[in-house]
């Protein structure tokens, strides 16, 4: 998505760190007017590249922004092409939201964790320059930004196509069936966490929490798809042995 005003002169870096404030990491300015025309650029930004995002995904309301991001902890990061196109002002070619939220999660034995866990909330890259390499671009960043390991990280609701990116990327196949909205995979339950982050450990009886591993296939890798595709996951598939995800690929439509 293109704008009406110079990207490069608000965005320094082509992967820039947005928080509350609603300004580029690093951006200063003593100017009253440049500042409060960055901020107008940003809402802009956000609101319309979350209802790119939402429609994408076929969500019936967006996941990111500009209200949401302001009143919240959580951080987007923003992928631009600051070089002058024909029209002059550069381009806007994704978002990844990511933000720490409390969440109970079950291990494969049954037993229920209180996490801290740091979340990926949104993950959009424009339809024109999927496949080119910016959407692990993008993920690598806030991999780093945030010095942890993409098993760490709990999904909010991933559509197949990102489940697909995980496991080609990072080798990530082993999902461990939640009953809230989120996924994690198996590593995340590994000792290598911050001890802010590990709240309590709450025991459970298997019996009444049946967890599988399930296995991505990558035959049909980058089929396009949204994330009705992953319906039978989170809380409409918790603990159901006939919900697996390799089935949910299966049977999404060509």
């Amino acid at each position: 998505m293109n704008y009406n005003y110079p990207l490069r002169t608000i965005f320094k870096h082509d992967i820039t760190k947005l928080t509350s404030n609603l300004l580029p990491d690093g951006f200063t300015t003593a100017d009253r007017r440049t500042y409060r025309l960055a901020c107008d650029v940003v809402i802009k930004i956000l609101d319309e590249m979350g209802v790119a995002s939402a429609k994408a995904q076929d969500l019936q309301k967006p996941i990111t922004s500009w209200e949401k991001l302001r009143n919240s902890d959580h951080t987007v990061y923003l992928l631009v092409d600051r070089e002058e196109d024909i029209g002059g002002n550069g381009y806007v070619l994704g978002i990844l939201k990511v933000g720490k939220k409390r969440l109970y999660v079950f291990d494969l034995d049954g037993e229920c964790h209180e996490r801290n866990a740091l979340c990926v909330l949104d993950f959009y890259v424009h339809e024109y320059v999927q496949r080119t390499g910016l959407g692990k671009k993008l993920f690598e960043y806030m991999l780093e930004e945030e010095n942890i390991s993409p098993d760490k990280l709990a999904i909010d609701r991933p559509s197949h196509k990102f489940l697909l990116f995980l496991q080609k990327h990072y080798g990530l196949s082993d999902v461990v069936s939640q009953s809230n909205n989120f996924v994690v995979f198996t590593g995340f339950f590994d000792k290598a966490l911050d001890f802010e982050d590990v709240i309590t450990k709450i025991p459970t009886n298997p019996q009444n929490h049946r967890l599988q591993t399930l296995s991505l296939s990558t035959s049909n890798y980058g089929t396009g798809c949204n994330r009705n595709d992953y319906q039978n996951t989170g809380r409409h598939a918790a603990f159901k042995r006939e919900s697996t995800i390799g089935q949910i690929i299966q049977s999404s439509p060509m």
